[in-house]
């Protein structure tokens, strides 16, 4: 009987991205976008995210998106960053923390013109964490 409630558990864990994005207008644009030859896209889960305080990573960028595709995907992240808690816009750059009862969740979108990325992710770190990891990476 263990055995069989390890394999469940196994054969489940890559569709737990799909339950920790549930519900947000973010989950299609992964779903939709992701497939596309100018995609990259990134699922992180578990122990690799301990670090940095983190259950679950997200992360989607596309190279060149057109103007319609991009149209598409700032919709979607506009109708969640309408649920935020926390907003903060600049140049470019796009955090939202929206409202999760478990741990904090977080929507970050950016758009230089020629690569667009977005990620969800969720975990305990707080935004100033986040924000500061994410600076750190661009340098």
């Amino acid at each position: 009987m263990k055995k069989i409630i390890v394999l469940i558990l196994i054969m489940l864990s890559p569709h737990i991205g799909l339950w920790a994005q549930k519900g947000w207008s973010v989950q299609v644009a992964f779903d939709e976008f992701s497939v596309k030859k100018n995609a990259t896209e990134v699922v992180m889960s578990g122990k690799r995210l301990k670090d940095f305080h983190l259950s679950y990573f997200h992360s989607l960028e596309i190279k060149n998106p057109s103007v319609s595709d991009r149209q598409r995907i700032t919709s979607f992240v506009k109708a969640d960053a309408a649920q935020a808690i926390t907003q903060e816009e600049n140049s470019g750059h796009r955090f939202y923390e929206l409202p999760n009862k478990s741990q904090h969740a977080y929507i970050l979108y950016r758009d230089n013109g020629s690569t667009l990325t977005l990620i969800y992710i969720e975990g305990k770190a707080n935004l100033k964490q986040i924000k500061q990891y994410f600076q750190k990476k661009q340098k």
